[in-house]
């Protein structure tokens, strides 16, 4: 069997580990897997490698990608299908191992399912926002990411009080990154892109917060408009500095956790054995922790909300 693996979109903590985990599965079984660099653009113009054991292994605790990824929307043109069948047969590729978050697997899956092309999808996001699935590699490391910071500000907050600290994390459109760490860490607010807010109800927590312990912590998603709109207006409201920090793109180059180690070996040794017994292909998906395949089409449409009950928990709605 020969595998060819692709990441497309977004890298996230975790794909590394997940590389270094099938492609070692494999060559203990005598099968071979090449990696596609620039995702389908890349493999639709040639862009192969073999997999370099060693070196995906000593990266396997990093963020990032040893595989390039890409958004060029090059599966789209008329002539794609009929391209990465030539590709495939020509290099004798008998299935793909795919990295991608919810653009991926929403619409890359069933077009490939439509060219009757075997691909097994692994969600891989840190936003946590693929429908269907109730997690997604590279969350946690995010999440832990974040954390880190956090308690730096913390400990500045209390060496000297008297200020809110405005933490804006990635997420795309979606707010569920930051309400997950929003709740863990006890943040006195947190902004979503689906959940509207009242600014003078904003200020009247913040300005409690600090009256309470000293400082104040909001969470904001990059989803929510105008982060540094609020640290300006906030100030002339409350009579309180407000400073702000960005994660930015860090998030996704952060540290791999335990947990998405741990979830990149279980999803490499069920997507290496569905493919090895002949699965045409499908996707990942986390249920209530556990893993299974769901062969098909790929997730349904739509993305998940953020829990309304932790969000409420937060703000104390």
């Amino acid at each position: 069997m020969k595998t060819v693996i692709v990441v497309n979109g977004g890298d996230a903590p975790g794909i590394n580990a997940a590389i270094a985990a099938y492609s070692g599965l494999a060559n203990q079984n005598g099968d071979q897997v090449i990696g596609a660099q620039d995702g389908f653009a890349g493999l639709l113009s040639g862009q192969l490698t073999e997999i370099d054991l060693a070196a995906v292994d000593l990266l396997s605790g990093r963020g990032g990608s040893w595989l390039t990824s890409s958004r060029a929307p090059v599966l789209a043109r008329d002539d794609a299908g009929e391209r990465l069948s030539h590709v495939l047969a020509q290099e004798k590729i008998d299935n793909l191992l795919l990295f991608g978050g919810d653009g991926t697997i929403k619409f890359v899956i069933p077009r490939l399912r439509t060219w009757d092309i075997s691909c097994i999808a692994l969600p891989t996001t840190i936003d946590n926002d693929v429908p269907g699935t109730d997690y997604t590699l590279g969350h946690d490391s995010a999440c832990n990411y974040a954390w880190q910071t956090i308690e730096g500000i913390r400990a500045t907050a209390n060496a000297l009080p008297g200020r809110i600290f405005l933490v804006e994390t990635l997420g795309g459109d979606s707010g569920c990154l930051a309400l997950a760490i929003a709740y863990a860490c006890g943040a006195d607010a947190v902004l979503l892109p689906e959940y509207d807010f009242g600014m003078d109800w904003l200020a009247e927590r913040l300005k409690t917060a600090v009256a309470r312990r000293g400082y104040a912590l909001l969470l904001l998603s990059e989803g929510v408009p105008g982060a540094q709109r609020l640290t300006d207006e906030i100030p002339k409201i409350t009579g309180i500095r407000v400073r702000l920090t960005r994660l930015g793109h860090a998030q996704r180059g952060a540290a791999v956790s335990h947990i998405d180690r741990q979830r990149a070996v279980d999803m490499s040794r069920i997507a290496y054995h569905a493919l090895k017994r002949g699965s045409r292909g499908g996707t990942l998906l986390s249920r209530g922790g556990a893993l299974t395949l769901q062969e098909g089409e790929g997730a349904p449409a739509g993305k998940p909300a953020p829990d309304y009950g932790q969000y409420a928990f937060v703000n104390g709605l």
